[in-house]
């Protein structure tokens, strides 16, 4: 975002720009006032390269003051920054200079003052009382400003009172301390803010009323007007700028609707400090203030919000105005509550009133609640302001509510921001059984299609959210070291980096003219590494984005990269058969690593930085000295090595072939485990016990090397796991597949795999569903080889068949539904009598069995193979199945069958972009979408009526529309 606006707003205007300029200085005020820091590392970064760019047309200097802090002073002492940067720190400028430019503020400011407020005659001020104000600043300009603020107040008019009042309350202080000073100069104002008298009652509510409106600007996260304050704090109409009327000197108090803010951020700090305001009634207790106000966004937020209470129905957010939505729906003090009450509670203090305000809101509101984020677009925040609740909160209900709408939001999110009437057609219903009636949501669902039954997890599944922005194979994932970033590269020639805690897109690079095959993070977390299909290294800024170096040497595609410990160095391996190291801050090469006799597929240091450890295409593994780049040693192996990982503390390497796990102790170079089975990528668990592989078929299988046992496997990916990458607290799991996603996955339970329920039909992923012509019953057929056949009215399982041996990928029904045919990858089809429960007849085709289906008179069965053949065979007579002849296929056997589309009416399952609806089509003519699938691994779906039925990789949902959402009876089959 940033990147844009500095392009449109900035680079381009002054490019295209034909007014000429002598020198043109743009000047960025209070840097150190940007809430977050790394805005203003992005900002550094971004305004280098485009102030460069600029000056080829234009002479521009870009002024910039800030309070030297720490992250901001750091950033230009970086050598992109030192070159096009020069530095002034305030206190080092001779204090003469600084004590003439304070002089000719103060002088001009009172001189203005004194015309606009005193009579002609007057001669004011006095040279001694201006000179005692200048050495009161001492080199301090917002003394200087805040002092003319005051005395110039046109409110009160008695410049010549309050010059004295402040100069007489500094000569009480004898430290001369500009910091002094200044506390001195508040104290003034807010003394000043009340009647002479102050020991009366009203005084005492003034000051009450004082402290809770400072209290709340001091501590608001967004600034609001008078009459959002007013409506926030409860407070009657017209009631702030009277009560603020003595402060006009620190706060800029402009009539309605602008909000009312802080000069600058010296008064705040000040009335928050317990050492320099803590003795007077004007002290801020930032926990006290906050409580304060957590307790009012709550309150705002249970009395205010409803469903669907911006009246957008259906509606699509791409598709509605938001902003004015908003505006004209949202009062502006319950849409702050909706965006900051998690921040103010995780500083609050408990009490009793403010924990029951957040029961009732987890009870009773909280969806309504993310309504609003989903169109404020903001659900990102919404999850961590969840978290963060959940670990404010000491009340169990609380709690377990908290973390089921965390989990909800992580793994629906995408899901949600389609609009708010997604919350309850497209994600409640498939929340996990027992996490959704043990929730306040069950009642939300009146209106929603409702899940009969599904074969997947009774309780969430590992699976914290999938990322689905690229739209080509991903071959590669990182965490960042601090565990706040994720990296993902893929086909479609992208990097793209994610907030790992909300699965949130925070920049997309685009750089590659190939696919990105491999990505890492240096040590510091500032920068990127990606290798590519075109033969390049390139080098990013991991928090603007920016690309920094491309880096050219090899004559293959770049399949590894591997920043060192130290990050002095990057290393990047190909089919080249070498290893270059590179230095990342300058892009120059380092050295070449020869001794590989085949194309190298992955690469990585040793943790102490000495060594690289390579991966070649002819079994070996390969171990060269970083110092002076010769071979130490090879380990030999049979079969293909895919993958290696070091464990964390460098003892032990893992490689993964096409039949087996391989543990290396790394010092002694010997086989230490051999774990049967094939893998494609591995990663190692933070204690090193437990190793993760990535399987061909998209299984992860988990297993614990210390007892040389599988654990675990899990399925949520359709295709290849070609990378996998573990949280630096161990606590998750990153996969990258070649299904274009890459999911993160929980791991705090443990690395074991959740045990399978024994009344589960389908233990694995589910296939093929169909249903009979007359939409009585309808079939599924499984991983595992089974097929089930259901009761659609009775809602029931009418019969488990069981006779293929691997996985069944089709199931069709009859046109007179007595029979059903299973075709699967063992080359065989089953056909079955649905009312014995047994089989009829086997066939063996001469390849695995994609697709089966009768035609439309009911005289064939028509098979379609893996690899696109396709058959029929003759099917039976009126009372008896005949024997079946194997026939050429036509055209007559197509009529009619799932071939030739989807029919003129009915529900289907529609894919666009990446996103699966269940969309309702009337007589070939009006499409209504009624349900978004947040599922991304659906295989197969099949509908019938009101019902529903879709297969994912993790097993079936089985769902019942409202009653009038249909009035059809056909069925189709997608």
């Amino acid at each position: 975002m940033m990147r844009t606006q500095l392009k449109e707003l900035i680079v381009e205007p002054f490019q295209n720009s034909t007014f000429q300029y002598s020198t043109l200085v743009i000047v960025i005020d209070a840097l150190d006032e940007c809430v977050k820091e790394s805005q203003i590392t992005e900002m550094l970064v971004l305004l280098a390269p485009a102030i460069k760019t600029i000056q080829k047309t234009t002479a521009i200097k870009l002024f910039l003051t800030s309070r030297p802090e720490v992250h901001i002073s750091s950033e230009f002492r970086e050598p992109g920054m030192e070159i096009v940067s020069s530095v002034s720190i305030l206190h080092d400028i001779e204090k003469s200079l600084v004590r003439a430019d304070i002089g000719r503020y103060v002088d001009h400011h009172l001189q203005r003052i004194a015309k606009v407020i005193l009579p002609r005659h007057v001669m004011w001020p006095t040279l001694e009382e201006k000179e005692t104000l200048i050495n009161l600043a001492d080199g301090l300009f917002i003394f200087a400003a805040v002092t003319i603020a005051y005395i110039g107040d046109a409110k009160h008019r008695e410049p010549k009172q309050r010059l004295r009042n402040i100069l007489s309350a500094s000569a009480q202080n004898q430290v001369s301390v500009s910091l002094v000073h200044l506390d001195i100069l508040y104290r003034q104002i807010l003394m000043a803010s009340l009647p002479d008298d102050d020991k009366g009652e009203d005084n005492q509510h003034l000051k009450l009323r004082i402290c809770e409106i400072l209290g709340t600007l001091v501590l608001l996260l967004y600034p609001l007007s008078s009459r959002w304050l007013e409506k926030l704090l409860k407070w009657e109409e017209d009631t702030v700028e009277p009560t603020l009327g003595a402060f006009h000197s620190v706060l800029s108090i402009p009539p309605n609707p602008t909000p009312i803010r802080v000069f600058h951020k010296s008064f705040p700090d000040f009335l928050t400090n317990k050492q320099r305001s803590g003795e007077f009634w004007f002290h801020i207790d930032p926990k006290e203030h906050d409580t304060r106000l957590a307790l009012l966004c709550l309150k705002h937020m249970n009395t205010s919000l409803r469903r669907d209470m911006c009246d957008v129905g259906n509606g699509l957010v791409s598709e509605l105005d938001v902003e004015t939505i908003l505006q004209t729906k949202v009062e502006g003090h319950v849409l702050y509550a909706c965006r900051y009450w998690a921040a103010h509670l995780k500083e609050a203090v408990w009490t009793d009133e403010l924990n029951a305000a957040l029961k009732y809101f987890c009870e009773h509101r909280i969806l309504y609640w993310l309504e609003i984020l989903c169109l404020d677009r903001r659900l990102g925040s919404a999850i961590l302001a969840l978290d963060s609740a959940r670990q404010w909160t000491l009340d169990d209900s609380s709690s377990t509510t908290l973390a089921n709408a965390n989990r909800y939001l992580l793994y629906y999110r995408s899901t949600i921001l389609l609009g708010p009437s997604h919350i309850y057609q497209s994600t409640l219903p498939f929340i996990p059984r027992q996490n959704l009636s043990s929730s306040p949501w069950e009642k939300e669902l009146h209106r929603s299609p409702r899940v009969i039954m599904t074969d997947s997890h009774d309780t969430w599944d590992r699976i914290l959210f999938t990322l689905t922005a690229h739209s080509g194979c991903i071959n590669a994932v990182a965490y960042s070291h601090d565990g706040e970033l994720l990296a993902t590269g893929s086909d479609d020639k992208r990097v793209i980096i994610w907030d790992s805690r909300t699965g949130a897109q925070i920049h997309s690079l685009e750089g590659h003219s190939y696919g990105v095959l491999a990505v890492d993070f240096s040590p510091n977390d500032k920068l990127i590494a990606s290798g590519s299909s075109d033969q390049s290294v390139c080098i990013w800024n991991s928090v603007t984005g920016v690309l920094i170096q491309t880096l050219n040497g090899h004559t293959g595609a770049v399949t590894a990269v591997s920043f060192s410990p130290l990050g002095n160095m990057v290393a990047s391996g190909s089919p080249d058969k070498t290893v270059i190291l590179w230095n990342p801050g300058n892009g120059s090469l380092l050295r070449i690593l020869n001794g590989a006799s085949s194309d190298l597929w992955c690469i990585c240091f040793s943790p102490d930085g000495t060594q690289i450890v390579a991966q070649s295409s002819d079994s070996d593994i390969i171990i060269w000295d970083t110092e002076t780049g010769t071979v130490q040693s090879r380990l030999q192996r049979l079969s293909t090595i895919f993958s290696i990982a070091f464990s964390p503390d460098g003892t032990l390497l893992a490689s993964v072939s096409e039949d087996a796990v391989i543990v290396w102790d790394y010092k002694s170079r010997t086989i230490t485990r051999e774990l049967k089975g094939e893998a494609y990528c591995v990663t190692f668990s933070l204690d090193g016990r437990f190793i993760a592989t990535g399987r061909i078929n998209g299984q992860i299988v988990t297993w614990d090397i210390t007892s040389d046992s599988q654990i675990g496997i899990f399925n949520g990916h359709t295709k290849l796991v070609a990378s996998l990458a573990v949280s630096p607290d161990g606590s998750r799991i990153i996969s990258g597949s070649h299904d274009d996603t890459a999911a993160v996955w929980d791991m705090k339970s443990g690395w074991e795999s959740p045990g399978e329920s024994d009344d589960k039909v389908h233990k694995d992923a589910v296939h093929c569903v169909a249903f009979s012509s007359d939409g009585r019953k309808w079939a599924s057929g499984g991983e595992e080889g089974t097929v089930a056949v259901w009761d659609t009215e009775g809602h029931g399982l009418i019969h488990t068949l069981k006779g293929h041996q691997e996985a069944v990928m089709t199931v069709a029904f009859s046109v007179d539904g007595r029979y059903i045919a299973s075709g699967s990858h063992d080359r065989s089809i089953i056909v079955w009598d649905v009312e014995v429960g047994g089989p009829v007849k086997t066939l063996r085709p001469s390849d695995s069995v994609a697709r089966l289906w009768f035609s439309a008179d009911g005289l064939f069965l028509v098979a379609e193979g893996t690899s696109r053949w396709c058959t029929a065979y003759a099917q039976w007579s009126a009372q008896n199945l005949q024997e079946c002849e194997q026939r050429s296929l036509t055209k007559e056997m197509l009529r009619g069958t799932p071939a030739y589309g989807v029919p003129p009416s009915g529900t289907y399952l529609a894919r666009d972009k990446g996103s699966q609806w269940i969309e309702k089509r009337c007589q070939g003519s009006t499409v209504e979408r009624l349900c978004h699938l947040p599922q991304h691994d659906i295989t197969e779906s099949a509908s019938f009526g009101r019902y529903f039925v879709f297969g994912t990789g993790r097993g079936m949902y089985w769902l019942d529309f409202p009653p009038g959402t249909f009035d059809i009876t056909s069925t189709t089959v997608s």
